[in-house]
This record gives structure tokens, C-alpha cells and sequence, in this order.
């Protein structure tokens, strides 16, 4: 967004320190025109929720300005249309924008005060949706959300504070490392299940309640709040892309800032000894995508008959699989193959088909009659080997069915194969005959996940590789050199020992969490005139009742399943006072099945594995917020209220104590600044 000056309002603090109150117009071009402030021309209030551990703590602000102009065109109706910048001493200490459709003012006189709400650059994010960051949704790091938001916000903030806190290890505590690069959640957890996307807010208030931290701007800075992290916090730019610094909490004896007012008040906030934290998970659903052939469109019917045996086929238009069929040089996807009918299967490639066999016998006058009175049609593909390989990847194989899941962290799972295969040297590729011999290669698959492949070359055992020419076949019941059999079924690889329980056939195993877009294609080879082993060559195979399905570990939620994950603390006292209940949409991995909202720490499973220097162990962060909660909030807190002079080296960072209460310390926890009169009222809370 391109800003320019519209507006200045200029004024002096009681201390005669110059400020003023900029207000740019987004592409604006015109003359800059200077307004008088009115008795309070600028004034701040940083949210004061009594409740510490909030994910987000914002301000507003109010310019008060005196005329006979009622400014309308300051009518906002976008929500960064006007930004308003807050400069004390010629530095940055406030920004945000004017409130959209919000407009105060006397209408009785000639000249009057007009007031204008505002909301800091980061409470604007609420208006603004979540937008992926690529052409396909893949997992994004903590790191990179957190630029995100800054940047959305448009704001002119100097500089942002991250506590120094969590790391995977002690070791790389010690070392500095950023743990906040190597974690990583889904960006469809951003995304409801009829894909409308969350507000950025929203998102960064997810990732504060994970990381249990406060996001709040102060002053024309971005901090990061941990309260019960008195060590160091780093300091950045304010795109995160360059450290400039480490501070740590400073200790403020409040009564050196002198008193202003005489509005100072203690409250006494309740303790609490209950919290319950939801884990709101998110599961991917539909893993395997499968094809409901009753409901595809008909493209073409086929009629065989031998006398005694006989045929139907009805050719598909697919509908949720991609299939590839192949016109020469031309690939024809699934939004042309309507328009070859009866041509398609003929085509090299694979098409969806449903068929029939059955017997006939014939009665006195000859006639071949039916043994049947109903179809019985059995689900299929069929796979006509091409003259030469299409855009081969690996082993001169082409494409010809493919289909995606969803981007998620997929473990503690197994994927099975199945299918029954007739091999063909018919160049109709007809159903009537038994399959021919049936060797290894008639056909490939590939399963990607993310940027690892599950497969081998040579015919090496098949395994989860970073390799994108990886490949596997499947092993047959029989190699059927008799040709005896109809079908061949796929080898059943299923034991006893194994923990997924329903399935059969060809066993993936994923036992070590994987991440990224889900991907299941289909490959085959060209037909091998050179053949020196059969006579005639491999027209095409037929693949009948065709599946694949996932199946978690048993004992573990399906990938389907919605019921969420409870945390709790146990209560051994009669008297329960508990919190209002914390919903996490992002949370660690307890055994919950496939979920877009699970943290990945590096290429691992975020479970109770993240090092926190707080507890000085690894800890699960919904459970280490519950201990924080019940020992912050074990008996009441002192809550106070002070009209002191605002000083710039009080932060939300610092630690704050009072003469009057010894041996109690507080924090910053917001309040009202009014520049005008350089006062500050002052919320503490015991800390």
C-alpha cells in the first residue's frame, strides 16, 4: 500500500516536548493541511483484561481536533484507509488506522471538537482474511506467520521483542536457534471446511495461545510477552529479518515515576483452581479419494460376445481420480474426454469402466441366450499401453491415473492396495479370455507425501525416500503361466502382527510422521515388442475392484474422526473455581490421527518434546499453560490502578514494584496515556 500526508496535528506536552499526530491517506495525491488538537489532542488505551495470559493485548487511540471542518472525508469505510502515525519527539510511538464508519462530533456549533477512533495497526488484522502463500495450501512455519501479520498490518512499528524461551533441545537453547523457523502447522488449519479462511488475528492469536504469549504494541514497538520469562528477549526489525539486540525486564520502583492523579485504586483479582484447555482438532478427512462409479457419466457400451461367454463394458468419464488418456502426443485430461465418446477407449491410457462377464447357453432354435437376468457390474480400469512412453519420469513409464489428498502431518498409519488384474495381448483388450502369464512390471505406483517418496529403483526394497524417481510395483498371488485364472489378486502382505487392523493387499507403512500434500499416481509401461520371453506382446492390463485405504495404527483415532482433545488439571479440594475453558486450534500431537492443526516441530511431531526454558525441560504446551495458569492464579492477585507520569523506560517487559507492597512485583498490564499531559494510568497486576 503506497501512503501519503493529508493531515498533521501538532501540539506540545505539558513538558513542552513537540509531537504530532500524522494521518496519510492510502494513494493519496494532493496538499498537506495542518489541524488544531483539542484538550486532550491525542490519547492511547492498551487493553487491561485481568487475565494474564491472553494471546493478544491491542490499543486504541482517540485525536481530538478543534475547527469549524467537519472533516467527513476522515469518514472511513475501508479498514487501512488512513493510517495514523503518533510521532513524540520525532519518534514513532503509536500507529494503527482510523476506525472504519466510526465519526464523533458536536453539530451545534460553529466551532466544536471533533474525535476520531482509532485502532493500532494490529487490531486491523481482524479485518483481514488469511491468504496462502502459494498456489497449493503447505505447511508453514511460525516464523513466517508472524511476518506475515506484521507486514499485513501495514503499521510503522520500529522494532519487535521475541522472548528466548523454547528450543527443540538444551543444547540448542544455549545455541540461540530460532525455534520458532522449524515450526510448522498446515495452512488449511486456516480454512474451514467450506474453505472460507480465518483473519489474520485470529491466526496470530492461535499461534500466542500455542506459544502461551501475549502479543502487544507498545510505543511504537511490537512485543512478544511471556510473563514468567524474566530472561532475554530478542530484538528485531520490524519485518523479523535482521536481530538487532537482546534486552531483559527491567525493574521499575513505580513510586520514582511520579504521581499525577489521584485516581489510584487496588483490587483484589479471584484465584482460580481449575483450567481446561480444548484442543479444537481438525481432521483431513477424505485421505483416499474413491470413485462413486454409479454416479459417472457414460461415455460408450461395449457388447462381446463368444457364443457361450459374453460382455458388457460401459466406458466413464472419471470424476474425483484424474485418468490420462494419451491422442498421440496430445494428453487428454479429464475435462476433454467427453468429447471422444466412444474413441476414448481405444486411446492409450487409462479410462473407468464397469463390467460385466457371464455365461449363455443356447436354447432349441440356437439362439444364445443369457444365464443372467441383471447385470452384475464389477468396477475397473483399463490401462492400454502405449507405443511409446509419454513424458516418462523414471524407467520409461507413463502417467495414467493420479489423484491428491490433503496437505497434513500423516504417522502412526499404514496405506493398502488392492485389486484383482487381468493381463492382455487382445488389442481390444477385451474381458472374455483368462489373463496371460503375469511377470512383475505390468504396472507402477508411486505415493508421495510432501517432498518424500515411498518407493526404489531396480527393484530394491521400497522405502521413504527424498527421491522423486522412486517407484514400486506389486506383487501378484501367481504368475498364472497356465493362464488358468481369470484375474490375478494382489498378494496379500497383511500379518497378524501388524496394527491395522481391515486392511489387506499391499502394505505402505508410515511410521514415522510425514508432511505435505498427500499423492497417489499410477504408472505403466510401453509395450515391448523386443520380448523374448512371450511371443506376443502386452496389449494392456484390466484392473477390477481397484482401492486404496488408509488405516491409522490400532488404538488411534481415525483420520475422520471430530472428537477433540481435553486437557485438564485434577482437582484434590472440595471448593472448584475454575476458568472459563481455552480453545487451541493449533496444538501438539497426542495420538489424535491426521489433523491439519498438529504442530510439526522440524520433521517430528511436536508432543511433548518442545524444550522450555521456563521449566528448564520438554514440555507439551497446552500442559505446561495449565501449570502456569494454576500457579499464577493459585490464590488471589493484587490488582492495582496508578496515575504516574508516563515514562518511556516502563515497557510490557518490565517488572514493576511498589514501596507500599513488599515482596510483590507486577507487570505492566495496560492502561490509558494521554500525551497532552504526559500521564499514564498505570493497570499493575501481581505477577
Amino acid at each position: 500500500m503506497s501512503y501519503r500526508l493529508i493531515y498533521t496535528v501538532p501540539f506540545a506536552s505539558l513538558e513542552n516536548i513537540p509531537c504530532v499526530v500524522e494521518i496519510e491517506k492510502e494513494n493519496y495525491f494532493g496538499e498537506i493541511t495542518e489541524l488544531q488538537g483539542g484538550s486532550s489532542p491525542f490519547t492511547v488505551d492498551i487493553a487491561d483484561e485481568d487475565f494474564l495470559y491472553i494471546p493478544t493485548r491491542f490499543s486504541t487511540a482517540k485525536i481530538s481536533i478543534v475547527g469549524s471542518d467537519y472533516l467527513q472525508s476522515l469518514f472511513s469505510t475501508a479498514y487501512q484507509q488512513y493510517r495514523v502515525t503518533f510521532k513524540k519527539n520525532g519518534v514513532v510511538t503509536w500507529c494503527g488506522f482510523i476506525k472504519p464508519e466510526l465519526y464523533t462530533q458536536d453539530y451545534s456549533s460553529k466551532t466544536f471538537e471533533l474525535e476520531l477512533e482509532c485502532m493500532s495497526a494490529m487490531s486491523s488484522l481482524e479485518f483481514i482474511d488469511y491468504e496462502q502463500a502459494k498456489d497449493t495450501r503447505e505447511f508453514i512455519s511460525f516464523w513466517d506467520i508472524l511476518k506475515k501479520c506484521i507486514s499485513a498490518a501495514s503499521g510503522q512499528y520500529t522494532a519487535v521483542y521475541i522472548p528466548h524461551v523454547y528450543a527443540k533441545n538444551k543444547a540448542d537453547y544455549d545455541m540461540q536457534l530460532n525455534i520458532l523457523e522449524h515450526l510448522t502447522v498446515s495452512e488449511q488449519d486456516f480454512f474451514d471446511e467450506d474453505d472460507k479462511p480465518m483473519k489474520l488475528k485470529e491466526v496470530l492469536e492461535e499461534v500466542c495461545k500455542f506459544l502461551n504469549w501475549t502479543c502487544v504494541d507498545w510505543k511504537g514497538e511490537l512485543y512478544f510477552v511471556d510473563i514468567d520469562h524474566s530472561g532475554e528477549f530478542y530484538k528485531y526489525s520490524s519485518d523479523l529479518y535482521n536481530k538487532t539486540g537482546n534486552v531483559s525486564p527491567a525493574f521499575i520502583n513505580i513510586q520514582k515515576k511520579d504521581y499525577t492523579g489521584k485516581d489510584n485504586t487496588l483490587d483484589i483479582l479471584p484465584g482460580c483452581n481449575k483450567v481446561t484447555i480444548r484442543c479444537s482438532n481438525y481432521p483431513v478427512g477424505e485421505l483416499v479419494l474413491d470413485e462413486d462409479f454409479e454416479s459417472l457419466k457414460q461415455l460408450s457400451t461395449i457388447d462381446n460376445s463368444t457364443g457361450a461367454r459374453s460382455s458388457r463394458r460401459i466406458f466413464l468419464s472419471p470424476n474425483r481420480w484424474n485418468m490420462y488418456l494419451y491422442d498421440g502426443d496430445e494428453v487428454i485430461g479429464n475435462d476433454e474426454i467427453e468429447n471422444y465418446k466412444d474413441r476414448a477407449r481405444s486411446l492409450e491410457g487409462a479410462i473407468l469402466m464397469k463390467c460385466c462377464a457371464y455365461n449363455q447357453h443356447q436354447n432349441t432354435g440356437g439362439e444364445w441366450i443369457p444365464d443372467i437376468t441383471d447385470y452384475s457390474f464389477s468396477n475397473a480400469i483399463q490401462i492400454r499401453y502405449p507405443e511409446k512412453a509419454h513424458n516418462p519420469i523414471t524407467r520409461d513409464l507413463t502417467k495414467v491415473m493420479s489423484f491428491k489428498g490433503p496437505s497434513a502431518i500423516y504417522a502412526d498409519s499404514a496405506i493398502s492396495i488392492s485389486y484383482l488384474l487381468k493381463s492382455s495381448a487382445d488389442s481390444d483388450l477385451g474381458i472374455l479370455d483368462n489373463s496371460r502369464a503375469t511377470p512383475n512390471g505390468l504396472i507402477y505406483f508411486q505415493v508421495r507425501i510432501g517432498d518424500s517418496y515411498f518407493g526404489s529403483i531396480y527393484g530394491t526394497d521400497p522405502e521413504w525416500q527424498k527421491k522423486p524417481n522412486y517407484v514400486f510395483a506389486v506383487n501378484l498371488d501367481s504368475k498364472n503361466n497356465d493362464r488358468s485364472q481369470d484375474y490375478i489378486s494382489v498378494k496379500n502382505q497383511k500379518t497378524l502382527s501388524m496394527p491395522y487392523s481391515g486392511i489387506n493387499g499391499f502394505i505402505i507403512p508410515i511410521d514415522q510422521p510425514l508432511y505435505g500434500e498427500f499423492e497417489f499416481t499410477m504408472f505403466c509401461p510401453k509395450v515391448d515388442y523386443d520380448s523374448h520371453v512371450y511371443p506376443e506382446p502386452f496389449r494392456g492390463i484390466i484392473l477390477k475392484d481397484f482401492k486404496v485405504n488408509s488405516k491409522k495404527k490400532d488404538g488411534i483415532e481415525e483420520d475422520n474422526s471430530n472428537s477433540d482433545r481435553i486437557y485438564e488439571n485434577i482437582i484434590n479440594e472440595n471448593y472448584i473455581n475454575e476458568l472459563d475453558e481455552i480453545e487451541f486450534k493449533i496444538s501438539s500431537y497426542n495420538k489424535d490421527g491426521a489433523c491439519y492443526s498438529k504442530v510439526m516441530i522440524s520433521e517430528d511431531y511436536l508432543t511433548d518434546n518442545l524444550y522450555s526454558v521456563i521449566e528448564e525441560t520438554t514440555v507439551r504446551p497446552e500442559e505446561q499453560l495449565i501449570r502456569r495458569i494454576i500457579k499464577r492464579y493459585n490464590a488471589p492477585r493484587i490488582k492495582l490502578t496508578q496515575v504516574i507520569k508516563a515514562s518511556s523506560d516502563i515497557t510490557p517487559l518490565s517488572r514493576l514494584y511498589d514501596n507500599y507492597m513488599v515482596n510483590k512485583k507486577f507487570i505492566n498490564a495496560g492502561g490509558t496515556i494521554d500525551y497532552k499531559m504526559n500521564q499514564f494510568q498505570c493497570i499493575m497486576i501481581e505477577v
